[in-house]
């Protein structure tokens, strides 16, 4: 019998939604179509294309930017007797690892402050979550702000010392 755990699923962070994107668009095409008409009664007509491609590639690099992140996420899953790591790339490929919680290990490495560039002084710790386990060595989470990270080192933890779901008097069977 395999006793299965709730999963951690991570997602990047999208400040911007879809609905979010499309006004702030408009309101750019708005502002951009204003500023075109008071050029062409100037005599710059030129200005129209300049911004019509311009707007064009914005909409493209935030159509693309969405795309790529509705794509990426990682699950974690306790499926006893492993942990089963599934990660997805922005492309949607999805890859996936699975180690034995007998020799799992969550290692939160932290950056030396020493060797950041002076624009990085002010942030207090950076992080870097892996999950180690008999020579193999996965980076969860790049894609988290570093101050998640503790939280999800900690969750994670928790997820692999989390009891099974089987009752005392019961044993677990291996095939």
């Amino acid at each position: 019998m395999t006793a299965i755990a709730k999963p951690i699923t991570l997602w990047p962070y999208c400040s911007l939604s879809r609905k979010g994107a499309a006004i702030l668009l408009l309101a750019m095409a708005l502002t951009g179509l204003l500023f075109s008409i008071v050029f062409l009664v100037l005599g710059a007509w030129p200005v129209i294309g300049f911004f019509g491609v311009e707007f064009g590639l914005i909409c493209l690099f935030f159509h693309l930017h969405h795309r790529a992140t509705a794509k990426r996420f990682e699950r974690i899953t306790k499926a006893k007797p492993v942990l089963r790591i599934e990660q997805a790339d922005a492309k949607g490929r999805i890859s996936t690892e699975e180690m034995p919680l007998a020799w799992l290990n969550v290692r939160l490495e932290t950056e030396d402050m020493d060797n950041l560039p002076d624009t990085d002084r002010h942030l207090l710790e950076r992080h870097r979550l892996y999950l180690t386990s008999q020579g193999k060595k996965i980076e969860i989470g790049a894609f988290l702000p570093y101050q998640e990270k503790p939280e999800l080192a900690k969750a994670i933890t928790d997820l692999i010392d989390e009891p099974s779901d089987l009752h005392p008097n019961q044993t677990e069977h291996h095939p």
